[in-house]
């Protein structure tokens, strides 16, 4: 890394400057690299240590926006129910204001058919980008499908109408029960009225160690990776970028952030506010021997996944919103595994583990915001990606590399903040 690191110091002009070093960024950068491009990596404190830590490691092969769950009338109900897998931070419901009138808008029937067919599309795409961005180079992907418990009659009807929207969607879905379940999950069993199964979804064991080895591909191709808190940035009149850290500053030819929660607090300076939430999820380390479960199990009547790890299995899970830097509530998932355990008792916390949490970029119908700044010509963002930062990390860094060269495609509408009807601003870009 020394050598690559000197070599890159000589060189006079940065391409671009990819900020946040979770896993869309770190994909963005490698996209940007694999153009010829010349890229700065800038993480305030290492790769992999936001929401790219702790997940459930799950790279999906379908998926709903959360519009399609919960209406916008249900969700006081949803938010003051003690057993509910979704939670609010009522101290931030005023800051919330914005992003909940874009989310009543998201639920209306038309849109949410439309956010739902887009969701699928780009999910499809997930494990080929990861192939296309890697190559060889690919760290190794466990493709051995994702399996949904569902624990009731009535759940496992809902889950019947949505695998035929799955299917519809060209899905490849198929629900289970009785022996074809058993073999897939010996351990699940006693729970369940049956499941469904989604064989063309993966997932990573590690999803930090992951995304580590994708940043270590970077920095193999000639990238360049630096440890700075990135403070402002501002645009010049040449098309550069002035951006000012606390450690180093960069006249970069074009910035994305991947940043993100915090995406809004460098965009303060350039007029346009994205419709994020922070929604924290959780995850916990069980104490029980490798191979318990084979794939990763979700019982979403819980909000939980159950996903295989080094160590024999952990949980995740939970949606807990509010805005930046809400207080953490870890009792939201322990209270989330004790009615697991009323299923499977000899699921109990790994001595010395507490539950680990991070903020999840959420937007308001679920799709990831994708853009350049208006008034901005050199500035992107990458954010909102909610629960499927690392299903659709390589696809959102395709769309950004070619917004960044200036190749339109479908996407650079459809993933942009102008969706939400936002005001444009006139300005250089």
């Amino acid at each position: 890394m020394a050598a690559t690191f000197s070599a890159f110091l000589n060189v006079k002009t940065i391409d671009v400057l990819v900020v946040g070093g979770g896993v869309v960024g770190v994909t963005a950068a490698l996209a940007l690299q694999q153009r010829r491009l010349k890229v700065i990596l800038v993480d305030q404190q290492s790769v992999a240590t936001g929401c790219s830590f702790g997940n459930a490691g799950v790279i999906a092969s379908s998926a709903f926006p959360f519009s399609a769950h919960y209406r916008m009338a249900n969700l006081p109900a949803t938010f003051l129910k003690p057993s509910s897998p979704a939670a609010l931070n009522w101290t931030s419901a005023p800051r919330l204001l914005p992003w909940a009138i874009q989310y009543a808008r998201a639920t209306r029937p038309d849109i949410v058919r439309r956010d739902t067919s887009l969701l699928h599309e780009l999910c499809r795409d997930a494990l080929h980008s990861y192939e296309q961005l890697l190559g060889i180079d690919l760290p190794p992907i466990n493709r051995c499908g994702y399996l949904a418990v569902h624990l009731t009659p009535s759940e496992l009807g809902e889950a019947t109408r949505l695998n035929s929207i799955r299917t519809s969607l060209g899905g490849a879905v198929r629900m289970v029960s009785g022996p074809d379940l058993v073999e897939l999950e010996p351990a699940m069993d006693r729970l369940m009225a049956g499941a469904t199964f989604f064989e063309g979804a993966a997932h990573v064991t590690d999803p930090a160690a992951f995304v580590t080895s994708l940043a270590d591909v970077f920095v193999q191709r000639g990238g360049l990776l630096r440890y700075n808190r990135i403070q402002s940035l501002e645009s010049k009149g040449n098309g550069e970028v002035a951006v000012r850290g606390t450690r180093e500053h960069y006249s970069p030819r074009a910035v994305v952030l991947a940043t993100g929660v915090h995406t809004n607090q460098l965009l303060v300076g350039c007029g346009h506010h994205i419709p994020i939430a922070a929604e924290r999820g959780y995850h916990l380390e069980l104490d029980i021997e490798p191979g318990f479960i084979r794939r990763p199990t979700a019982l979403p009547s819980l909000g939980v996944v159950l996903t295989p790890s080094q160590r024999g299995l952990r949980i995740a899970g939970i949606s807990h919103f509010g805005s930046p830097g809400l207080r953490a509530r870890p009792k939201l998932l322990l209270y989330g595994l004790k009615r697991l355990r009323r299923l499977l008792p000899m699921l109990r916390p790994r001595p010395g583990f507490e539950p680990w949490t991070g903020e999840r970029p959420t937007s308001p119908d679920s799709l990831p915001i994708v853009e350049r700044i208006p008034g901005h010509r050199s500035i992107f963002v990458s954010c909102g990606h909610g629960h499927l930062g690392l299903t659709l990390a390589a696809v959102t860094a395709r769309v950004t590399a070619d917004m960044v060269m200036s190749i339109s495609s479908d996407y650079s509408n459809q993933l942009s903040s102008q969706r939400f009807g936002l005001r444009k601003r006139d300005g250089n870009g």
